[in-house]
């Protein structure tokens, strides 16, 4: 089985505009030939997730046109907050381009007050078949669970487990709350999780080491293997906070999964969320 990274992020400043890079020590092309790869021995199809905050049209135009043989499937970026018919208009335009599956409006530095704006938005690319990658933080998830109602039909892939308080740990009341919240939004049809991301939400490796198997074990738990993805997240999660290898993250995953839903977790779950049948869901009209 070939392994699906659910999440990689690819970039370069003299193509696009990435006003959160100045600052990071990333500050510089990001691309394909450079990703981290879980298993270099063997194959590995990726996803990409939206990482430029200017055009995301003229974002995910350049990914389709890299040199980029593994990637499978382009989750881009949008506003769901523009009018039905520029919406409508921005949904047809992405499905001219045949590997986006979906779409990622960032909310994790959003005020909870203003998630209700994206209903409509929600609503039309539920229509058209997409995916929306839901990248929120732990404190979040409420929100996110109250928005999602709206929507029952949207298939929806909610990114990093929810960015849940690694360092303070699942027995914490923030990790209780979380484990809570993760619970309801995993009773919801049609919604996958990606374990990936743990990596920049903790400051300490000893820390990291002792808790994430935890919030993995109850990713899995909530939403069962076939709804659970592993991701990368490079090179965000291999720079920033404890990081690491992609090759030391899947073997965490693998471990924690186990031997039977290895394959669940490590390709089919991916596939299923963004490749329906084989292809793109997103649908020109």
């Amino acid at each position: 089985m070939m392994l699906v990274d659910s999440h990689v992020h690819v970039w370069d400043p003299a193509q696009l505009d990435y006003a959160w890079l100045p600052g990071t020590g990333l500050d510089r092309a990001m691309l394909p030939g450079q990703v981290d790869r879980a298993d270099r021995e063997g194959p590995v199809q990726m996803i990409f997730v939206q990482a430029s905050d200017g055009d995301p049209l003229a974002e995910a135009r350049w990914i389709d046109r890299l040199d980029w043989p593994e990637l499978i499937g382009i989750v881009a970026g949008a506003d769901l907050t523009r009018t039905p018919e520029e919406i409508s208009e921005y949904l047809s335009a992405l499905a001219r381009i045949p590997r986006v599956v979906g779409v990622r409006h960032l909310l994790q530095d959003t005020d909870v007050s203003e998630f209700g704006e994206l209903r409509d938005g929600l609503r039309h690319l539920a229509e058209r078949g997409g995916t929306f990658d839901a990248c929120v933080r732990h404190a979040q998830l409420p929100a996110l669970v109250d928005l999602l109602d709206a929507v029952p039909d949207l298939t929806v892939v909610l990114d990093h487990l929810g960015k849940p308080p690694v360092d303070e740990g699942l027995a914490s009341p923030d990790g209780r709350r979380w484990s809570e919240q993760i619970g309801v939004l995993a009773a919801r049809p049609r919604t996958y999780v990606k374990l990936s991301g743990l990596a920049p939400e903790s400051a300490d490796p000893t820390t990291f080491d002792a808790h994430a198997d935890a919030f993995i074990e109850r990713g899995l738990e909530a939403f069962g293997a076939r709804r659970s993805m592993i991701g990368s997240d490079w090179p965000i999660s291999t720079h920033f906070g404890v990081g690491g290898p992609f090759s030391a993250w899947a073997d965490r995953v693998r471990r924690v999964a186990g031997a039977d839903d290895w394959p669940l977790v490590s390709g089919v779950a991916a596939r299923e969320a963004y490749l329906p049948g084989g292809v793109s869901a997103l649908r020109a009209t």
